[in-house]
């Protein structure tokens, strides 16, 4: 209880501090990006929206998971401990199709993905995502077994003025799922290839700069033993050029399949760690 505490209070400071910077700031979307999209980036934390780039923008994305609160102030409440890192950058080819590339540090994970709408019609946007990430570390085993996968159906409706919701089901593969078995126990967990999710999220636009934003991620069916849903909340800061969230998570993966397929800590223990995420956007001049 006292680790939510802590976390609800720096993340009102958070909200708090960025609602004077953007007082200081009159929103405008950048390289020409379209006010009516449902989200402001081309993804909400982990979950990606249903938002595309226009055509012949780039978006360049930092992403920054931290280690858990319970880590103490010797690890200066997870900011402190390992951080898992994806550099990405986006390019949109038409209004409605974009494709993108990223790298992370947590098992040296290469992820290319393509996103397309296909609809979008009186508050509705139907979009489809279409990922593959590959861990890059020599570890002995050929490259198709290093191989994952991910694949959605992005579907966002605006409720109001000030509120969108999206869901997107979705399957995530991975070529290799070796059974675990832990020493101090000799308890054998069972993995699985497979995940079936669906991903809940929303948005509420507290004032034109300023946005809360909330996503769950639920395995439906058989999922790898010992791992759990995925719940995050934050604010999100468009400053013109810029999109900046931060937040806090209960997993430290950023991909959306590793995310689903291998996140340990349960949402239950309430032992979420801090992270952000940067986006900026440049028009090409196409």
């Amino acid at each position: 209880m006292i680790r939510l505490v802590l976390s609800i209070c720096l993340l009102l400071l958070t909200g708090a501090a960025t609602n004077h910077a953007a007082a200081q700031m009159a929103r405008k979307r950048a390289a020409n990006q379209p006010a009516d999209e449902l989200f402001w980036s081309p993804s909400i934390t982990i979950l990606p929206s249903t938002t595309t780039l226009r055509r012949g923008n780039l978006d360049f994305v930092i992403q920054h998971a931290f280690g858990p609160v319970s880590s103490g102030i010797r690890n200066l409440f997870g900011l402190d401990a390992a951080a898992n890192i994806r550099f990405g950058l986006d390019y949109g080819l038409t209004d409605a199709i974009m494709i993108g590339v990223g790298r992370s540090r947590f098992n040296k994970v290469v992820d290319l993905r393509v996103k397309a709408r296909v609809l979008r019609q009186s508050g509705w946007q139907i979009a489809g995502l279409y990922a593959a990430g590959v861990e890059t570390p020599e570890d002995g085993r050929d490259l198709a077994d290093r191989m994952s996968y991910h694949a959605s159906a992005l579907i966002g409706k605006r409720l109001s003025e000030r509120m969108v919701v999206q869901l997107a089901p979705g399957l995530s593969r991975f070529v290799y799922a070796p059974d675990e078995l832990r020493p101090a126990t000799n308890e054998l967990l069972i993995s699985q290839n497979n995940h079936w999710s669906v991903g809940a999220a929303g948005r509420y636009e507290m004032q034109d700069n300023v946005s809360l934003t909330a996503e769950y991620l639920a395995v439906l069916g058989e999922r790898t033993d010992g791992t759990h849903d995925v719940l995050s909340v934050g604010v999100d800061l468009e400053t013109g050029g810029h999109v900046f969230q931060m937040f806090f998570t209960s997993t430290q993966w950023i991909t959306p399949q590793h995310a689903i397929a291998w996140s340990r800590s349960p949402v239950s223990d309430l032992d979420f760690g801090w992270g952000f995420n940067v986006h900026r956007v440049f028009g090409t001049g196409r």
